[in-house]
């Protein structure tokens, strides 16, 4: 939670640092940040060495040291704990593997083992892929390198297709031709992840390419997706995209510097963005059609086949700047869609939108002209400072705009305690001298907003923890 996100410098109400609390849910949040998981002791223990052999038959005792990741994962079952020994690995291929509980794949206790492409990826492969596999985690391994051939063609670093409970933590997936981390299935979690240099093979700019760094591969309708404590960054794609899913949350993570879109929620629903920083510190990374920087938050409805109208979406806690537009819902220009071009049950509150190109939030008129349901934008901070409108929509009438504050670009007395510093990115949102943060809204006043985020201590951008393998 941003130090200013329901702040005003005269407001009644001090805050406390000491009420800090973890989600009552168990969720991440910033009085308790997201952790490793841990090997199970009701099971086995595995090595994976590049001086090890893989045997025949599969060992039944705990301790065995195989050669190669995937001779390990066929020998596991559930519970048990495979450990990567430092070294490079060949490309891993898993497939129809269902064990009862979860095993382990992670790097040993302060090793740092690599998963190397060297590449020779092929065309739509992977460097660690997962065909049907269920009850599988990936933790603390740097894989990379696919090799870029051409604008045509590439490959993945993590793809897992038709998967259920696959969970892929604090990896780091560098330089892939196309998408960092692909998924498809239900009950999904990314957590923890470094993830760069990632859609290269349109780094040339030669062709339209909507590939991102982290996504659901939108071919189905899926279920549960959690993309948590991630930090994800120069694409030449977008950065992170939610399509096609009903239940995800979307928490925690630094995502700037991709094409045309930061963030991208498409044919989703039931989908919670709260406390994420997104933002651009470099042009490099710019739409060449039109100049310009990403998005921060697109909303869609981009699907020809699956998915759900865009509905309950509560975007909260946010920290949006340097970007074309803060949020944006777009209409999608071409027909045959699955489902209607319209959203309902927009819940977008607390959030700061800071020196936007555009229109800090723009909304589309959307399919029917009348969105659905209760829209709300509510209680945001808004530092407009673009020649354009703060709030661009022609349904006025369909949002409720209570309490949500809007400076423009000239910093005067009537702001509310910001030093704004252009250009500086730590910090960027210092209090000026004299300003004192005193929350204006409670939880129990404004029953969407994420309660734990009350007591949570104040953060500027140097808050956000450094997530990726142990290297």
């Amino acid at each position: 939670m941003h130090a200013l996100a329901r702040t005003l410098g005269l407001a009644a109400g001090l805050f406390s640092l000491a009420a800090l609390a973890a989600g009552a849910d168990g969720s991440w949040s910033w009085c308790s940040q997201p952790k490793r998981l841990a090997a199970n002791p009701a099971g086995r223990t595995f090595h994976v060495r590049t001086s090890g052999s893989d045997p025949r038959s599969c060992p039944d005792w705990s301790g065995y040291t195989f050669r190669t990741i995937s001779a390990a994962a066929k020998c596991a079952r559930g519970k048990d704990t495979i450990y990567v020994h430092a070294g490079t690995y060949g490309p891993v291929q898993l497939s129809n593997l269902w064990p009862s509980d979860t095993v382990l794949i992670a790097n040993a206790p302060g090793e740092s083992p690599v998963i190397e492409g060297w590449g020779g990826i092929p065309d739509f492969g992977a460097i660690v892929g997962m065909w049907r596999v269920s009850n599988i985690a990936i933790q603390g391994l740097t894989i990379r390198n696919t090799g870029v051939s051409d604008p045509e063609r590439g490959g993945y670093g993590i793809h897992a297709y038709e998967s259920t409970f696959v969970k892929i933590y604090f990896n780091t997936v560098h330089d892939t031709a196309r998408h960092g981390i692909l998924t498809n299935g239900h009950q999904i979690e990314v957590v923890g992840n470094e993830i760069y240099n990632t859609v290269m093979r349109n780094q040339w700019f030669k062709a339209d390419y909507w590939d991102a760094a982290v996504t659901s591969q939108p071919d189905r309708n899926q279920w549960g997706y959690k993309l948590i404590g991630n930090s994800i960054h120069d694409s030449y794609g977008e950065c992170a995209d939610v399509l096609a899913v009903d239940g995800a949350t979307v928490e925690g993570n630094r995502i700037y510097n991709c094409v045309s879109s930061n963030l991208f929620v498409s044919t989703s629903q039931n989908v919670t963005v709260n406390r994420n920083w997104i933002y651009a510190n470099s042009d490099k990374f710019n739409r060449r059609d039109y100049g310009t920087r990403a998005t921060g938050i697109q909303l869609a409805n981009e699907g020809k086949s699956v998915g759900w109208t865009l509905n309950n979406i509560r975007v909260t806690n946010n920290i949006i700047e340097w970007v074309s537009q803060g949020i944006r819902y777009w209409k999608a220009p071409h027909s045959g869609q699955a489902v209607k071009d319209t959203y309902g049950n927009l819940y977008v509150a607390f959030n700061n939108f800071n020196r936007t190109q555009f229109s800090p939030v723009r909304l589309d008129t959307p399919e029917g002209w009348a969105p659905r349901g209760t829209n709300r934008f509510r209680r945001n901070l808004v530092l407009n400072s673009s020649k354009y409108s703060w709030f661009s929509t022609d349904q006025w009438g369909s949002w409720d705009l209570t309490g949500s504050w809007n400076y423009g670009k000239n910093v005067t007395a009537a702001n509310p305690g910001i030093q704004d510093t252009w250009g500086s990115y730590i910090p960027a949102y210092d209090l000026r001298s004299g300003a004192v943060i005193r929350w204006t809204v409670p939880p129990w006043s404004e029953p969407d907003m994420p309660s734990t985020d009350f007591h949570c201590k104040s953060r500027s951008q140097n808050d956000w923890n450094t997530p990726g393998a142990i290297n």
